[in-house]
């Protein structure tokens, strides 16, 4: 970090520690920064509002307010600053508050001066292209706040590790491969690593390999040239050269081909792509994460995955716990949404009654926390009352709710619902307009028949089939089940 480049920020020390204060003053003094301290976090909210320091050193242990109450603070007064905590906790709710409402990164107590030293160099090289790359104070604030709306959630141990995870990688430019189950939230681990990057400023592009057909995955990710296959008129540029310098997050890694495997590996090993139908060989810079819900042990044994691939990309592995391992989150989980739901739509409930919110956490989550927030969207909006009760929970989460017979499920399963319309080829988007009929707010009842209304075309459109309608809608079978039962869809 040159002089030039450091001598125009502003540094705040906040402890309580005399001494810590005293040390690191004398050791960032050599980097010509203009420096500030603080005895307290009151007193570091006083002197950012008049100073708006561009990096903070914060300690989270201190008479009054604490490290992470400040944090939350100085992310209003002053939201494109570094903020680095100092904590004597490695993977206790310090770190993991700290990583949520933003800090920068986080260091061990008791550190090495160089140790500091180097994470405040970062921070300084972070301001330094954000500046370069002509980046606001509005924009900076804008990632925050998104943050803040997708944050991972979660107090368990299990939680814990992978912030403390997070951390520890965000700044580097190791690989990392994201494991879990389906619905545990992987890209989102993936979004917080890039924003806690190097390359935060850069582009962050997700994709989704098991939705690209295998004749295009090529196309898509490295791009084409004109005239290469039938129906390429123009040239396209791919992901890998969209996100130049920036973060490619490869979802469902496991479902790519051999043949694409082979050019992701070339552009790990050599930073190096070729598009389709093309001979020039492409330079690009990009960071390279990726998650599976799969087995890739299993699958290099069975020789449907690269082995070289993958140890290339499991460099670093974090491990997204499924929602019934961590079953003490859902609450605080639930909370958030209920809170994100408020903002769009005042007339939906807002609290859960300790018997629902009972039977929520006592649930096995087999589609893991987006089930929960499909359900805890559903039963805010058909409650009757600001308060989800048990009756408004579906039949999967309620065990009181009367069940059908064996004998009735595998008829409904099996065979097809009588209805007055025909089936339809027509490509409906049935779960996506049954996810925002349950966004929708209003008259209880008029909301009802609405769904009635929607489950008899999804019906009809799969021949009366439940299984494939549930499917279409989004939901369980046995979810439907109900549902057929309660409005009486014949």
């Amino acid at each position: 970090m040159s002089r030039e480049a450091s001598n125009s920020l502003k540094v705040l020390i906040v402890d309580d520690e005399d001494a810590l204060r005293y040390s690191l003053k004398r050791a960032l003094s050599n980097r010509s920064f203009n420096i500030f301290e603080a005895d307290s976090g009151e007193v570091a909210i006083e002197v950012a509002q008049k100073e708006m320091p561009n990096i903070v050193l914060l300690d989270n242990r201190m008479k009054g307010m604490n490290g992470i109450e400040a944090l939350q603070h100085l992310r209003g007064i002053c939201p494109a600053a570094k903020i680095i905590i100092m904590t004597a906790f490695t993977t206790t709710q310090t770190t993991i508050e700290a990583m949520k409402f933003g800090a920068f990164d986080y260091i061990m107590k008791p550190f090495d001066l160089s140790k500091i030293l180097s994470l405040v160099d970062a921070a300084a090289n972070v301001i330094k292209e954000s500046s370069k790359d002509g980046q606001s104070e509005k924009q900076d604030n804008a990632v925050i706040e998104e943050d803040l709306k997708v944050g991972i959630i979660g107090n368990a141990a299990a939680m814990q590790e992978v912030y403390k995870m997070i951390g520890q990688v965000a700044p580097t430019d190791v690989t990392v491969l994201v494991t879990g189950e389906s619905g545990t939230g992987k890209e989102l681990i993936a979004r917080a690593i890039h924003k806690n990057s190097l390359r935060a400023s850069q582009p962050f592009v997700a994709v989704n390999c098991s939705a690209i057909p295998e004749k295009l995955i090529e196309s898509e990710l490295f791009g084409h040239e004109k005239g290469s296959f039938t129906g390429a008129s123009q040239q396209r540029i791919g992901y890998f050269e969209q996100c130049d310098r920036g973060t490619i997050f490869l979802d469902e890694i496991g479902d790519m081909p051999l043949a694409a495997q082979t050019k992701i590996l070339r552009a790990l090993q050599e930073g190096e792509i070729q598009r389709v139908g093309g001979t020039e060989v492409i330079k690009v810079d990009v960071r390279i994460l990726a998650a599976t819900n799969k087995s890739m042990e299993t699958m290099v044994k069975e020789n449907t995955f690269r082995e070289d691939l993958y140890y290339r990309l499991n460099v670093v592995r974090i491990l997204m716990p499924a929602l019934r391992q961590r079953k003490q989150d859902i609450p605080l989980l639930i909370n958030f949404m209920l809170q994100n739901l408020a903002k769009k739509n005042r007339s939906v409930a807002n609290t859960v009654a300790k018997e629902a919110l009972d039977l929520l956490v006592e649930y096995n989550w087999p589609g893991n926390v987006r089930e929960l927030e499909n359900i805890i969207h559903r039963s805010a909006v058909l409650a009757q009352g600001n308060t989800i009760l048990p009756k408004d929970l579906p039949s999967e989460i309620n065990p009181k709710v009367p069940s059908e017979s064996s004998s009735e499920t595998t008829k409904i399963d099996e065979e097809p619902i009588s209805t007055t319309a025909q089936s339809t080829d027509s490509e409906v988007d049935f779960e996506a307009l049954y996810n925002g009929l349950c966004e929708l707010t209003g008259n209880k009842d008029i909301l009802k028949k609405l769904e009635a209304e929607l489950i008899k075309q999804a019906l009809e459109g799969t021949n009366g089939v439940v299984a494939k309608a549930a499917k279409v809608l989004g939901m369980t079978a046995s979810t439907l089940k109900k549902r057929i039962s309660e409005y009486e869809i014949q």
